[in-house]
């Protein structure tokens, strides 16, 4: 049998000759339901400005979609009875001709309490429109029964910005093969959560405003006198307003608006002192019959306004509210706006422009600039909101764009695009091809791929997989641990960036993700810091919170790194710190310069990385990437106005500055313990157990050469190419190869992710192709060398280790002799490729832990001199140990791996060397280097060797709080 809808659809005349009929948003709406309604079965959200008529759209949707049984949500009880009433007499719709006068009303039940039973729920059949609140039905509350599922053909949502709400859900959820119908004007939330299903029309407010239907608004700054309180001045102001107006002839009532039942009372009272206004206090404690009399009392003129604690926000229809006091403005810029629009209402005589009063200052979030001296609501209204709607609309059709390769549903959980909101972090790399996104997904080994999908309107691809572990403190493998991760990437075809956000941040995985995308021969390139700082232009004078400072090069002693904390953290930024550090990380925030009534902080690293401090839909992470890249491809330098300007970030090179003394490990090395594979030689061998020597290439094919060197033994070469960020080729030797949990990879390509730091005598340094200028040192400390007068007369200066020539030791059988003439609880002999020193003395006191390095070089002649080769060898040793300096566990850790090996103890033991180390948790760590290079003569050094010195002295310092001894001939 047909229901009351079904029967009356045809009798719906949305272009009625003698009647006024719908205006065009009315119109607009109903033909994208019945649009929607041939094709699609998702929800439909319907956008009109407040005082559009969406409440008679609403009203027709039962019919145009020739519903069976309708369910109508409404977010309080006054709203809930306007629309019952609507439907029981269809008055409106029939005014406006669109439902002929003769037509009978449908059968309207308003849910007035709980439906505890299903058979308070089956009690409903006999209704054709049913009107309630989530608070009366929604089975998300404990006392409401779970209703029949086919109940209701059709749900019709009032103030749909409500949706995601728990309640609202639950209801909808209900009932999942009814038709759904939503209806907002704000389809956007301050919570960012988003609604359901996709808007299929949206009436601008700018149309709004143009056509009539919504009024004419104005913002009247209220200025308090000198001593004179915020509260007051908008009651007077507001009262003289009032005053004119009904002088004028308009009938306009008053709203004060707060945000609680105390100041509600406060101000109730403050207006009946000090104002002529007849205002009565409405809070949500109060019944539905005592607002509607207050209703009755205004209509009458009885009353001149209301004190409101957030009611009549949304949903009331009462157009002589023209008046509004703002004591506790909205922060939200979608309440602000539907607060707004209950005053924008055209459908009364005798009402004119609707005004709205505070105190700017008092005003700060994203509804800004609506409180600013000056501004002109009639043209930022209609901005703010229309640009929003603009941007949700955006986001669902980006977000409707990715098409899911692979999707595993996992216990339940249906995993889709538009459940994943990332962090906002990026890697950027520039790259001149876009993507292979239909290769395969990046899948470290021991993952499980959940989801592989595309968009190709935004150019971006998700991957989402699954890691499974067994805990480190179980045995047996009855247990896993499970860690979902996900990586996204966008490629921006304009300035050919790459932008890589991956749960898991190390170079690794970010390389293994462009490998799995392109081709061996295109490489992808991050920016160089200058570069990547562009990115500081999308903040207007931004404010540093934090600052990094490093005393060499990214990617090589990390223990160089400070970090200074603070609302403006820039300012401790000091004239010393300017010349003798680089600029390292930022992160800081302030108006945006996109739109700057909105706050927004950003992050900047050296190594090519960006964040800012939100998670967000994946469509709003990709407009703020090319944002990112919009600011990147401006070459105009960045000026912050700070002292961040003034901090070096290196620079890039081409060539390799000469001389070079030293080069080593990517601090990666020491902290996840890499290890390698050599040709066909199954066995797992530890990097740090080869020593880097640094070359010039012969050939002039390469910038320079990296040789693996074990005992002297060059066991492979590698070639680096400065004009594309130092990528690396091997040149000699079997092939390199690494393992890790991303799979197996090649030492050369590892070299490409994580660059070794090469040194210069000075102690500047080259990391990738950007070049670290250390700034001129101080002349050095002579009280530091210690003239050593057994190298004329006891030692063969020229004989580094080994048995003794005649008489004479050899440089190490000295230095042991003077290491254990210092009584050291632990002495170890450590010479060999990958050492930490040649000679470790560790010693326990009351308070302290003291750690003495030795390294020992011979002298290129048999007398000593100031020969710059010299100095150079034995300058670039500290660079092998500093890392350890403020790492006594990670040293503990080498110290007895090595001793395992081929290093040996002269005096202790691997536990005593265990139980020392750990008393470093409770004691201070004080870690000493001591440089002893008998070739050079402490009369004999000119400006040049002590220059070298001086640099290797304030390196060490500034890495480990000591500086160096130098053991020099006299």
């Amino acid at each position: 049998m047909p229901s009351y809808f079904q029967k009356n659809a045809r009798k719906v005349d949305l272009l009625p000759a003698d009647y006024d009929g719908f205006r065009n948003s009315q119109l607009g709406a109903s033909a994208a339901l019945i649009s929607h309604a041939t094709n699609a079965n998702d929800e439909a959200v319907i956008v009109l400005p407040t005082g559009t008529g969406k409440t008679a759209v609403l009203q027709v949707t039962p019919y145009l979609w020739q519903a069976r049984r309708t369910l109508v949500i409404t977010p309080s009880k006054l709203v809930r009875e306007q629309i019952a009433d609507g439907f029981r007499e269809l008055g409106l719709l029939k005014s406006l001709g669109i439902l002929p006068n003769g037509l009978g009303c449908p059968s309207v039940h308003v849910v007035d309490g709980h439906l505890r039973t299903l058979a308070d729920w089956n009690a409903l059949k006999k209704s054709d429109v049913v009107v309630t609140t989530p608070m009366s039905a929604s089975p998300s509350i404990k006392e409401i029964a779970q209703p029949p599922e086919q109940l209701f053909d059709l749900v019709l949502v009032d103030e749909a910005h409500h949706t995601p709400a728990t309640s609202y859900a639950a209801l909808m959820n209900a009932f999942p093969n009814a038709r759904k119908a939503l209806f907002t004007a704000t389809p956007f939330r301050r919570d960012r959560k988003r609604l359901p299903g996709r808007i299929v029309y949206n009436y601008s407010l700018k149309q709004a405003i143009d056509d009539g239907t919504y009024g004419e608004v104005q913002f009247v700054p209220c200025n308090p006198t000198e001593g004179q309180s915020a509260d007051i001045a908008i009651a007077k102001s507001i009262e003289d307003t009032f005053l004119s107006d009904r002088k004028a002839g308009l009938d306009h009532r008053v709203m004060v608006r707060t945000d609680s039942k105390a100041r509600g009372k406060e101000l109730a009272k403050l207006y009946s002192d000090k104002t002529k206004l007849r205002l009565q206090l409405v809070t949500g404690d109060h019944s539905l019959s005592h607002v509607q009399r207050i209703i009755k009392h205004l209509n009458a003129g009885d009353l001149d306004g209301i004190v409101c604690v957030d009611m009549f926000a949304e949903g009331v229809d009462f157009p002589r509210l023209k008046l509004a006091a703002l004591h506790s403005p909205h922060k939200s810029l979608a309440v602000t706006l539907q607060f707004i629009g209950r005053f924008a209402r055209t459908n009364a005589d005798g009402i004119g422009t609707a005004k709205f009063f505070a105190v700017p200052q008092e005003i700060n979030d994203e509804v800004q600039l609506l409180y600013q001296f000056g501004a002109s609501w009639e043209d930022l209204v209609a901005n703010l909101s229309d640009a929003r709607i603009e941007q949700e609309q955006a986001i669902r059709e980006g977000l409707a764009s990715f098409e899911d390769d692979q999707r595993k549903s996992l216990e339940e959980v249906d995993l889709t695009v538009d459940a994943i909101r990332p962090y906002f972090h990026t890697k950027i790399l520039k790259v001149n091809e876009p993507p292979d996104f239909d290769a395969a997904p990046m899948v470290p080994r021991d993952c499980e791929l959940l989801l592989d999908s595309t968009s190709q309107v935004l150019n971006s691809r998700i991957v989402v997989y699954q890691r499974q572990t067994k805990p480190k403190w179980l045995e047996v493998e009855a247990l896993v641990d499970r860690k979902n991760l996900f990586y996204l990437v966008h490629y921006h075809q304009k300035s050919g960036l790459l932008f890589i956000n991956s749960v898991e941040h190390s170079n690794e995985v970010y390389d293994r993700i462009i490998e799995s995308m392109y081709d061996e021969d295109i490489v992808a390139l991050p920016l160089d810091h200058d570069m990547a700082s562009r990115a500081w232009r999308m903040i207007q004078r931004p404010k540093f919170y934090n600052v990094g400072l490093r005393n060499g090069a990214p990617g090589s002693q990390d223990e160089s790194y400070r970090t200074m904390t603070g609302s403006s953290a820039d300012r401790n930024v000091n004239q010393t710190d300017i010349s003798s550090r680089f600029r390292g990380h930022l992160f800081g925030g302030g108006e945006s310069r996109e739109n700057g009534s909105q706050k927004e902080t950003l992050g900047v690293t050296a190594s090519s990385k960006a964040w800012s401090n939100r998670y967000a839909l994946i469509p709003e992470f990709i407009q703020w990437c090319e944002r990112l890249a919009k600011e990147i491809e401006d070459a105009q330098p960045v000026v912050t106005g700070s002292r961040i300007d003034q901090l070096s970030t290196g620079k890039t090179i081409t060539e390799l500055p000469n001389p070079v003394v030293a080069a080593t490990w990517p601090m990666d090395v020491f902290t996840n313990m890499r290890t390698i594979r050599i040709g066909n030689d199954p066995a797992e061998r530890d990097l740090t157990e080869f020593d880097l020597e640094v070359t010039s290439d012969p050939t002039g094919e390469h910038a320079y050469e990296l040789n693996l060197v074990e005992d002297a033994n060059i066991i492979a070469t590698f070639g680096f190419d400065l004009n594309h960020s130092a990528t690396c080729t091997q040149i000699l030797g079997p092939v390199c190869r690494m393992e890790s949990s991303m799979g197996e990879g090649t030492l050369a390509r590892y070299f490409q992710v994580e660059n070794p730091a090469v040194f210069l005598a000075d102690f500047s340094q080259v990391v990738g192709n950007r070049f670290f200028k250390r700034q001129n040192t101080i002349r050095l400390d002579r009280n530091l060398i210690q003239v050593q007068s057994r190298f004329e007369s006891d030692v063969d200066i020229t004989k580094e280790f080994g048995p003794k020539t005649g008489n004479r030791l050899s440089v190490h059988d000295f230095t042991e002799q003077e290491f254990k003439a210092m009584k050291a609880d632990v002495l170890i002999y450590d010479h060999r490729s990958g050492e930490v020193a040649d000679y470790v003395a560790i010693s326990e006191a009351d308070d302290v832990v003291t750690c003495r390095l030795a390294h020992c070089k011979a002298s290129g002649s048999p007398k000593a001199g100031c020969r710059v080769d010299d100095a150079y060898e034995i300058a670039g040793q500290i660079v092998k140990c500093l890392h350890y300096g403020r790492q006594p566990a990670l040293l503990c850790q080498k110290l007895v791996s090595r001793t395992s090996g081929n290093s040996k103890f002269i005096t202790g033991s691997t536990p005593k060397l265990e139980r020392i180390m750990r008393a470093t948790e409770r004691k201070r760590f004080d870690f000493r280097i001591c440089l002893v290079q008998p070739g050079i003569s402490a009369s004999k050094m000119n400006n040049q060797v002590s220059d070298v010195f001086a640099a290797a002295s304030d390196y060490v310092q500034a890495h480990t709080d000591a500086p160096p001894s130098f053991w020099f001939s006299p």
